[in-house]
């Protein structure tokens, strides 16, 4: 049997030096929407021919998807700088005190105030349209189709895009999702009733939340806050559901109100946020006069292994909402 022969020191010192340092194992801030919106785009099926190589996945068990999810994304788009092979940086935004105080007051006026407007039918075979402008974070070599290690690659933020999706009421039924140009089928995705079924109890609407979001994310309180900031993205939810969601969020520890936060089309709204462990602050912007929700925004409250503080990983506006018969079509 041949054995490789051993090296010295200084040859050891040399090969480290050469390799790259390793990557942080935890799942760095600003990644939560980019795995998300990676995982429903690899689980669909493309409806025209796409002008890039996307990684596919086979049919697998819900779990092993999500942890694959997890683990690598596919290569999106992503701009270079004008000089060299520079990457941009995600924009730097002010970071905003955060009143823990002044939430709970205003999600119950906001909870008073949603609950008196009138509902929106959604039927069973019908579609619930959205349109919004987004921006996440995305791995910034784009220069391959190859899998990106979570963690390792550099990240930018994305330029701010156009994106419709066509939410089924129902499950089982497919929805649409149309951005940068092309189409992909929603297969598996939750449907509008996911959200719209919620108990409108608040304090029986959070223990569902915690139950339902039980060993995700890093840790419970910040589990459930993403799940309703997921059920105000693109869903359409009954008044008296939005109304028990904002209630529900006020119980949450960690949630805080910001005086001021901008959406991705650039409209200044009152923002309820709460900070992860890795130092992001995710934000949901409402008007502060109807208290309508505008959009999302996401940044580094300090500074971390992802960037400096005030470093925007997200942003996000809703334009429109509806109701339409078929996928495909909008609102008249």
């Amino acid at each position: 049997m041949n054995h490789s022969p051993e090296l010295d020191s200084a040859e050891r010192a040399e090969l480290a030096r050469l390799l790259p340092p390793p990557g942080d194992p935890e799942l760095p801030a600003g990644r939560h929407l980019l795995l998300k919106d990676a995982f429903l785009q690899q689980i669909s099926e493309p409806r025209v021919t796409a002008p890039r190589r996307r990684l596919a996945l086979v049919a697998a068990p819900a779990a092993a998807v999500v942890l694959f999810a997890a683990i690598v994304a596919v290569t999106v788009h992503a701009r270079r700088a004008q000089s060299g092979d520079e990457f941009t940086t995600s924009p730097i935004v002010a970071v905003a005190a955060g009143d823990a105080r002044g939430a709970s007051p205003l999600l119950e006026r906001m909870a008073l105030v949603v609950g008196k407007k009138p509902q929106v039918p959604v039927g069973q075979d019908e579609y619930v349209y959205i349109k919004s402008k987004v921006a996440w974070l995305v791995f910034a070599d784009d220069d391959d189709s190859r899998p990106q290690a979570a963690g390792v690659d550099p990240q930018v933020l994305d330029e701010v895009h156009s994106r419709e999706i066509w939410v089924p009421e129902s499950q089982g039924d497919e929805g649409l999702i149309r951005e940068r140009g092309e189409t992909f089928g929603l297969s598996g995705a939750f449907p509008n009733s996911r959200y719209a079924d919620l108990p409108t109890d608040p304090a029986v609407l959070l223990r569902q939340i915690y139950a339902d979001t039980r060993g995700q994310g890093t840790s419970a309180d910040g589990a459930a806050f993403d799940f309703i900031g997921e059920a105000l993205r693109e869903s359409l939810l009954p008044p008296q559901v939005a109304a028990a969601l904002y209630r529900a969020a006020a119980k949450i520890p960690g949630v805080v109100l910001v005086t001021d936060s901008v959406d991705a089309a650039g409209r200044h709204g009152i923002a309820v946020a709460r900070t992860d462990e890795f130092g992001e602050r995710r934000e949901w912007i409402f008007d502060a006069t109807t208290f309508d929700y505008l959009g999302e925004r996401s940044y580094l409250v300090r500074d971390t292994a992802t960037g400096k503080a005030g470093t925007l990983t997200a942003t996000t506006a809703v334009l429109e909402r509806g109701v339409v018969p078929r996928k495909g079509d909008r609102p008249q």
